[in-house]
């Protein structure tokens, strides 16, 4: 039987090879006079800001560029991005590069617009009940699925805590999945970014709240980074392989946005905001054990995703078995193989990151209960 389920994006996705010319018109049609364009410092340094915001300017725009973002985004960036936003009176904004600018960039508009520090979000204390300024998102890494989703996901260092806020109008108006941004990306940044990419299907698609449209779309996402990950990472020129990675991002975020994430997530976001180790390279690392806790609830997927990355058996239950080796050896051969214990977790900190893994809403829809006990194996076998 099937269950009840709905599916809705608002976003409109414009892919294909040097479609990123076409913003300006875009943002003109929409009667936008002035944007602030919302990156950073690694993005300025690559070229692909500058790049953006000449066809800004060509296209008569008149252009502010905020670049305070961190690779794990923060409330007091958001905060600094609605200042400027609003000193510079810009009528829309244009997210470029990976997760951090896309997801500053959402709640940059909120804050600006609801007259609140993004604090206030975080707590609960203030809700977003008014959208910001229409958002265009420009990703340059095929990872963070942030360019189809509402979610933002921010550190509140008052709190100790990172997690997701969204509220109406925090979803990109435009994305554009243009992959030649994403050429010049180095080749573990691209192995960390499509395994991001790979984790946000994997987890929609074994989810409590899978649905057959999230579970079609988990599929393709997941099956377009098996196909082309290694393609891409050994030749960053590959365009075929970068254009793959960029829909099953775009895709997986899709998938997630519809059917949420679960164990593997509530257990990376406090690992990542007590070492600021990058996300994609969490996923990749947490991925094995996952699929290990979480197989015997979903075996038939599990199955699937173990063929899918390389299992040649018939026998789901035989399959299922193997599929943590599958995603394994996969990291092994992209240079995602290092264990936790080696990027510097220490065992020490383990009942901190449980019991904080613990406030995450995502282990509701996890296919296994969450519980501090099932948090710390997948800590530990990730190790």
């Amino acid at each position: 039987m099937f269950g009840q389920f709905q599916y809705a994006s608002s976003i409109e996705f414009v892919f294909g090879a040097g479609r990123i010319s076409e913003v300006a018109d875009r943002l003109r049609a929409r009667n936008a006079t002035r944007i602030l364009v919302v990156t950073d410092p690694g993005i300025v340094a690559a070229g692909l800001a500058d790049r953006v915001e000449a066809i800004l300017r060509d296209g008569a725009l008149a252009v502010e560029r905020f670049t305070d973002v961190k690779s794990n985004p923060t409330v007091d960036n958001v905060d600094a991005g609605a200042a400027m936003l609003m000193e510079f009176g810009a009528d829309a904004m244009v997210a470029v590069g990976g997760g951090s600018p896309i997801d500053t960039a959402k709640i940059i508009g909120a804050a600006a617009a609801n007259g609140c520090s993004a604090h206030l979000f975080m707590t609960g204390e203030r809700k977003i009940d008014v959208a910001g300024v229409p958002l265009v998102a420009v990703p340059t890494t095929a990872g963070s699925g942030a360019e189809s989703a509402k979610v933002s996901v921010l550190i509140d260092h008052q709190t100790g805590e990172k997690k997701g806020v969204f509220g109406p109008g925090t979803s990109p108006w435009i994305t554009f999945l243009d992959p030649e941004l994403m050429v010049g990306l180095p080749p573990w940044l691209t192995a960390a970014t499509g395994m991001d990419a790979l984790s946000h299907a994997l987890e929609a698609y074994l989810g409590l709240s899978a649905s057959p449209f999230s579970d079609a779309l988990a599929e393709k996402s997941m099956a377009l980074v098996a196909s082309h990950i290694e393609r891409a990472v050994l030749d960053g020129s590959d365009l075929e392989a970068r254009s793959a990675l960029t829909i099953a991002s775009a895709l997986g975020g899709l998938a997630k946005e519809q059917s949420g994430l679960g164990i593997l997530h509530a257990v990376a976001m406090p690992v990542g905001y007590l070492y600021d180790l990058h996300h994609g390279y969490l996923c990749a690392a947490l991925m094995p054990a996952t699929l290990d806790f979480n197989r015997s609830a979903r075996l038939e997927k599990t199955a699937w995703v173990a063929r899918t990355f390389g299992a040649d058996i018939a026998d789901d239950e035989r399959a299922a078995a193997e599929a943590g080796a599958t995603i394994a050896a996969l990291n092994e051969r992209i240079g995602m193989a290092t264990r936790l214990g080696e990027a510097g977790v220490k065992v020490e900190d383990h009942d901190r990151l449980v019991d904080d893994a613990m406030k995450s809403y995502l282990l509701k829809n996890n296919p296994i209960p969450g519980t501090p006990q099932g948090c710390r194996a997948v800590l530990e076998a990730s190790m």
